[in-house]
């Protein structure tokens, strides 16, 4: 057991490492107007446009997850403890509703990707 939590504790350590790394080298090229955008647009323009698409994508990315893994739970069980998802897990497992959705969530990732 100790050894798979170090291993682990080293793979986190390098992968937030790496995180921060590829972030600041981003941004840098952002601030100095060495991405298009960023010499299209005010470098600050570029920061929260960029910023507000990766929030996007996360936000599409968790709510397939989270519709797809909900799918074989009875609903019942989360009810009273999270009712939005309740009547959104409701509306979605309805019918063609999830592969419609699936779909559409597709078509959206393809765009957000592109846009970044």
């Amino acid at each position: 057991m100790t050894e798979n939590n170090a291993c682990t504790l080293v793979k986190n350590v390098y992968s937030t490492i790496l995180l921060i790394f590829s972030v600041v080298i981003v941004m840098g090229l952002i601030f100095t107007e060495q991405t298009k955008m960023s010499q299209d647009v005010h470098p600050a323009l570029a920061f929260f446009v960029l910023w507000a698409l990766i929030i996007w994508l996360g936000m599409v990315e968790g709510g397939q997850a989270s519709l797809v893994g909900l799918a074989p739970i009875n609903f019942e069980l989360y009810k009273d403890s999270h009712p939005i998802s309740y009547i959104s897990t409701k509306v979605c497992h309805v019918g063609d509703n999830l592969d419609r959705y699936l779909m559409g969530r597709q078509f959206m990732v393809i765009f957000i990707a592109f846009c970044i």
